[in-house]
């Protein structure tokens, strides 16, 4: 083992096909310097290619964030977009439906509308934490505060949507039952004709006249103001002649007097405009009419009140 660095080492070569063997001499300190570059230009390499690696999957990493986050802001406008389109939906039809009760006269109950908001927001409240939750996992600390917020709003106007369409359902039962009863509110006309004599005192007759008169052509329909039931079609009291008299609930009944003949009987159901009698001359009257009275819970009304009327205000 050499001592110094100018110590010289031998090396023999033997060939093992039988060639002479030959040898060479090479100083230590020679061989230590080219073990040396050897050793370290080894290591450089690796290291070298290592940091490159590292770079290249840096790069790669960068690349795919780029474009997870390009992705992600794209999501984000496309759900603000959405966002704010339904935002108008809910408006729009939360004004159509406030409209829409004031016509039909439906106001929301003050306890049914406090319950509602308390689990509007009971269910807000649990959408948010869940929602943070959700993308807490899914992102980690780098989730976007923007798509969570757009996340949120999105689930509350499905909430939103969720009550406002059980609230329209609720407005479309009202309003079926409404209309149902709007129809059978007698606020129609009893026959194409004109009006001879009206309700109230007549001087020249020194009397009360108990409905109006309208004048038409013998045998022209009468009409029925509105829907209802048939509950007497025969000769009613002595100057009245042939009647129909129809019940149309809600305490209102009508009275079709002095008829040539009937279009319909004792217990069918009749819609507003259907011709339910034809105009005559039956009973005491002084030429073809039809007399026609409104009652209401059984008190003769004047017919001029109701006809044409809006039925929400009767």
């Amino acid at each position: 083992m050499p001592k110094k660095l100018n110590d010289e080492i031998t090396f023999m070569i033997v060939p093992h096909s039988g060639h002479t063997p030959f040898s060479f001499k090479i100083r230590w300190g020679v061989l230590v310097f080219f073990l040396s570059v050897l050793f370290f230009g080894a290591l450089f390499v690796i290291w070298t290619f290592i940091l490159a690696l590292s770079v290249n999957s840096r790069l790669s990493d960068y690349q795919i964030l780029k474009f997870q986050n390009a992705r992600q802001s794209e999501e984000i406008r496309q759900l603000k977009v959405e966002s704010e389109a339904l935002k108008k939906d809910i408006k729009r039809l939360s004004d159509e439906e406030k409209e829409l009760r004031k016509n039909l006269g439906i106001s929301e109950p003050s306890d049914q509308n406090s319950k509602v908001k308390s689990d509007q927001s009971s269910s807000i409240e649990g959408i948010r934490q869940d929602n943070s939750i959700e993308l807490s996992l899914l992102f980690s600390s780098s989730a976007d505060p923007r798509f969570i917020n757009i996340k949120n709003d999105l689930s509350i106007i499905r909430t939103q949507l969720s009550y406002r369409e059980r609230s329209f359902n609720q407005v479309a039962q009202i309003a079926k039952r409404k209309i149902n009863e709007y129809a059978s509110f007698p606020t129609g006309f009893p026959a194409d004709g004109v009006i001879t004599s009206y309700f109230g005192y007549r001087p020249a007759f020194g009397d009360f006249h108990p409905g109006i008169d309208v004048a038409a052509g013998y045998g022209s329909p009468i009409y029925a103001t509105g829907d209802g039931v048939v509950v007497f079609a025969g000769w009613y009291l002595s100057g009245y002649g042939l009647t129909v008299i129809i019940d149309h609930g809600n305490g209102y009944e009508t009275l079709y007097a002095h008829d040539s003949s009937f279009a319909v009987k004792v217990g069918q159901r009749v819609k507003k405009n259907q011709v339910i009698a034809y105009i005559g001359l039956t009973g005491f009257t002084t030429g073809p009419h039809v007399h026609y009275e409104v009652h209401h819970y059984g008190r003769v009304i004047n017919p001029m009140s109701v006809i044409g009327a809006n039925p929400a205000e009767l």
